[in-house]
Parts: structure tokens; C-alpha cells; sequence
């Protein structure tokens, strides 16, 4: 039986739609490969964008290679966009109602191109359409130059046709981006033209993705703005890590009375997806059990079920890694977020600050054996459980290095310490599994990305509301052409909102880009269209 969601997107860039999702169509057909498969981007060209023509709108992320011209297209009454096919129809809905929200101008979708009149053509290039298209256009060579087009996109404007062409429905969506920045004022008119432009463009790094904690106090409105900026500025993979904010069928515990259903949530995994992003659970795997901050003193499973303390360290921070309760604790989780999340291609697991009480010695009811072996063995019961679904799972780095060892203390963070040694782990890890590394501080080289990706990881790169970090650690990215980045958010959207677009343009544009000729201003603009009073969750 096919199930039909109705989407309401309201937002900026990617958002202000009603889209209409079925099991097998559009929407609900495959995205392009996913990021997390593939290495790092590599294509035949790294040349930067032309230099910024007076007058020229301000294009974020810059294209790879784009070229002005004088061939606008004028919008007159109602514009036509011609898309056939039903993944063509859906990108051309967004579309359509962000031309109308962004610029106050009316649209009308059509399967056929109307004779002698101007219009807006989607098309993939697999459609007899698309294929005729891309024929025409002054940029197929450089088009046929990009070795991988699975988030390519290619735009045309002239004075009689303004044309989006992509492999797939993803680089579909950018290209719209892309094209809503393209439509200038005329006068008194606020949609008065689309600039003349020849555009080729694609990533740098495979994955960009964002990484958000909905905490008991998060409202579900700011993480639906979070999840518009992100698409906004091209990421394509959201992650959602739910403390102590999301109720258990199985597990009631582990969620306050007053925390989300997954009928209130599902609205924005499916939001994500409308926007061709991968979609992604999180659950703390061995530490943060309390699902709160630490400096809160609160935890939410132990301040109210006293009885269940025999999952947990004596501090109810980590889990109890001897005792198998712990896994129908863990499994029955990770199951219905799967079936919340409609079975994801990847899970992140965690395992970040998953230390022994400070300053006590082991706790010989939890760690009979040697702590690094204990460990191991947790991992392999994870990874086969996950691996047994054919899920890719993610998991955060510090736990696997030495803070004591004088080749690894510089790296920090390193929450490895005596006696656990969890470090020691790190040879069992299969190579399959993501490296998520950390660290929201450092503004120069930080070698930590290296030396797992050495070790034949893939590894992101993860930053957190500093500008000088963001751009270090993503040019690091570039530099060792790693699997991507992680914006990640454990704290108010005011404070993060400019470096979730900071990071999108970097993880997007060429090597050497710099961030900094996009004025503040730019960024403040996407944040107030976001938060125009008046509109509500989707769904």
C-alpha cells in the first residue's frame, strides 16, 4: 500500500512548497549515491569561478565555472518552468513556490515547452529532454569533463530559455538553488529578470553534512529552520541525535513525559528528504547515557528509574559494558529509529567522552575483564548488528586516542586515559566505518583527520560556531581529500546559524575559496527569510 505525505516546505533557498510523496516516485525513488560511499570529489578541473561582475548577483556557493552574459531572460506575467517527469515536476513545485515567496513572482508548471515563449526548463539529462538540451548548451564540454556528475548541475540563461540540467534529482535541487540567486530586480519589478549566465558546477567534498542534538527544550521549528539553511547552502546528509527528546515504545525511560512522538518528528525527516538529503540517526552508544549536559546534574533515566542501574557505571554517565541488558537497551533503540528514519543507509553511534568516573578506579562489577578488550567486543556486537542490515554506521574519534602518550596528548581532544586504554580499540574497528573528528577550538593544521585517514578510515571533519575553525578544518578536508564535513549544533541557532553557512560554501567550492568576500549581511538576509513570523512545522 503506498503511502501519500503531504509536505509543506516554507523556507529560503530550497523551501516554501507543497509537495506530494509516494513510495516509489519522486520522492520516495532512490537519491543519488550517497556521499558517505565515495571518496572525496575528485574532477577533472579545480579552476575557481570568474571574478564577481559589477552588478552581478552574489552567488553562494560560488560555482565552480561560471561565465556572465548580456542574454537575460526577461520575466514577464506569469513564468512558464517546463518539467516532465515526476522527479522533474517535484523540484519544479519548489520551485514555483519559492519564486513566488523569494521574488513575488507567479509560475506556472507545464510538461512541454510553449512556442516563442520565454521559460524556465528542469531537466535530467537522461530524459529525451534533457538529452536535447544538453546538446544545445555552450558548457556540455565542461559538462562532459566532470568525472562525477551524481551532484553536478549545469545552467544556461538566454534571453529565451533559462535551463537546469543535472544527472540526478540532487543536483536538480542545486541547480534551483542556484537559479532562485540568479533573479534580479528590473526596475520597479522584483522579479523583473534572470541573469544571463553559463554555469557548470559541482562539489568539493562528498559529504556535507550537519549534525544536530535536539535537546528536551529544543523547539521542532528551529531544528525545521537548521534543516532549511543546511539545504540552503547544498549539504546533502542531516544527522538527528535525539537526548532525552524522543519517546520509546520500548523504552519509555529514556525520554521525559513531555518529549516528542516520532508522528511529531517524522514531518522533518521527511522535510530532509524532499530535499534530497540523506537522513540519519544518532544514538550515544556507550556514554552520554544521562542524555543531558553534564552541568545540568540531571539524568533522565536514573533520576526517575533508580532501578534500572545496573545498565550504567556508578555514575549513570557510561554504560555497563558487562552486563547484556545493555544491548536490548541499545537494539530495540536503534530499531525504531530505523523504522523512524525508514531505514537509513548509515547510523551514528557515538562512543564520544565515554569515560570511568573521574578519579575512581574500575568498578569490577562492570569491567572484569581488560577494559580495551571489553570495548572491542561492544564495537563488533554494534557494528555486526548494524552490518546485519546493510547500515554504515558513524561514531566520534576521541575515545580512540592516547591522551597520555606523547605522540597522541597534542592531538586533543584524546579522552583515551588509564586505566580503560580504550585507544587499544581502535585495530578491531572495521574499516567500513566513519571516523567523525572533532574539534571546535583549533584554527590551525590539526593532524587528528590525518592520522585516521592513514589508517584507511573515511573521516569528516567536524566543526562547531567558530568561523576561524570552520575554515581550517574544511581546508584540511580539501587538502587530504577527505570523505567531507559535519556542521555540527549543541547550542542556540542564533550562534550557529553563520557558520552552518559558512561551512556548506567551503565544503562546496573549489580549493582557496575564501569565505570572507561574503559579507555578513548575506547571511543575515538567509536568516530572516527562514524566520518570517507566521509559518508552521511541515506536514
Amino acid at each position: 500500500m503506498q503511502r501519500r505525505d503531504v509536505i509543506k516546505l516554507l523556507g529560503c533557498g530550497i523551501g516554501a512548497a507543497t509537495l506530494t510523496s509516494t513510495q516509489g516516485m519522486a520522492l520516495g525513488s532512490e537519491p543519488a549515491a550517497s556521499a558517505f560511499s565515495s571518496s572525496a570529489h575528485q574532477h577533472a578541473s579545480a579552476a575557481v569561478p570568474s571574478e564577481q561582475t559589477a552588478g552581478a548577483p552574489l552567488l553562494t556557493p560560488a560555482p565552480r565555472h561560471l561565465v556572465w552574459t548580456h542574454s537575460a531572460m526577461r520575466l514577464r506575467g506569469i513564468c512558464q518552468i517546463v518539467a516532465d517527469t515526476a522527479a522533474e515536476q517535484q523540484i519544479a513545485h519548489i520551485l514555483q513556490q519559492e519564486m513566488l515567496l523569494l521574488h513575488s513572482c507567479r509560475a506556472r508548471i507545464v510538461p512541454k515547452a510553449p512556442v516563442g515563449q520565454p521559460h524556465i526548463l528542469l531537466a535530467l539529462t537522461s530524459t529525451p529532454a534533457g538529452t536535447v538540451a544538453l546538446q544545445e548548451t555552450s558548457g556540455r564540454e565542461l559538462w562532459q569533463a566532470v568525472e562525477d556528475k551524481s551532484e553536478a548541475y549545469l545552467i544556461e540563461v538566454n534571453g529565451n530559455r533559462a535551463m537546469v540540467l543535472a544527472d540526478s534529482p540532487r543536483g536538480l535541487i542545486y541547480g534551483v538553488q542556484t537559479l532562485l540567486q540568479l533573479i534580479k530586480k528590473e526596475g520597479s519589478q522584483p522579479a523583473g529578470q534572470i541573469a544571463g549566465a553559463s554555469i557548470v558546477d559541482y562539489p568539493q567534498l562528498a559529504v556535507r553534512g550537519m549534525h544536530i542534538v535536539v535537546f528536551p527544550t529544543t523547539d521542532l521549528e528551529t531544528v525545521r529552520r537548521e534543516i532549511l539553511m543546511a539545504s540552503r547552502y547544498k549539504y546533502n546528509t542531516i544527522i538527528i541525535e535525539f537526548w532525552a527528546s524522543l519517546k520509546s515504545p520500548r523504552w519509555p525511560q529514556t525520554a521525559y513525559d513531555h518529549a516528542y512522538t516520532h508522528d511529531e518528528v517524522r514531518p522533518l525527516i521527511e522535510l530532509g528528504r524532499a530535499l534530497q538529503m540523506e537522513m540519519v540517526p544518532a544514538l550515544n552508544s556507550a556514554g552520554h547515557q544521562a542524555e543531558m549536559r553534564a552541568i545540568s546534574g540531571e539524568n533522565v533515566v536514573l533520576d526517575r528509574f533508580p532501578e534500572l542501574k545496573n545498565l550504567f557505571l556508578p555514575d549513570g554517565w557510561s554504560l555497563c559494558l558487562s552486563n547484556p541488558a545493555i544491548y536490548p537497551f541499545l537494539f530495540d533503540r536503534y530499531a525504531e529509529l530505523i523504522e523512524l528514519f525508514d531505514h537509513p543507509k548509515f547510523f551514528h553511534v557515538g562512543i564520544d567522552e565515554a569515560w570511568n568516573p573521574h578519579g575512581k578506579p574500575l568498578d569490577p562489577r562492570c569491567w572484569p575483564d581488560e577494559p580495551h578488550k571489553m570495548i572491542s567486543a561492544h564495537l563488533g556486537k554494534i557494528h555486526r548488528y548494524f552490518s546485519d542490515r546493510n547500515i554504515k554506521i558513524l561514531m566520534w574519534h576521541d575515545m580512540f586516542l592516547n591522551r597520555d602518550s606523547p605522540e597522541h596528548a597534542r592531538f586533543s581532544p584524546a579522552n583515551s586515559i588509564p586505566p580503560i586504554n580504550s585507544y587499544l580499540s581502535l585495530a578491531t574497528v572495521p574499516k567500513d566505518v566513519t571516523i567523525a573528528a572533532w574539534n571546535y577550538g583549533i584554527s590551525t593544521e590539526w593532524p587528528v583527520p590525518a592520522y585516521f585517514h592513514d589508517k584507511g578510515y573515511p573521516v569528516l571533519v567536524c566543526v562547531w560556531k567558530k568561523r576561524s575553525n570552520t575554515i581550517s578544518l574544511i581546508n584540511t578536508a580539501k587538502k587530504l581529500h577527505l570523505r567531507g564535513m559535519l556542521s555540527t549544533i549543541w547550542d542556540s541557532e542564533a550562534v550557529v546559524f553563520p557558520t552552518i553557512g559558512q561551512a556548506g560554501v567551503l565544503a562546496w567550492t573549489a580549493p582557496g575559496y575564501d569565505v570572507s568576500v561574503i559579507p555578513f549581511d548575506h547571511w543575515l538576509k538567509t536568516m530572516r527569510q527562514l524566520s518570517s513570523p507566521g509559518r508552521s512545522l511541515p506536514g
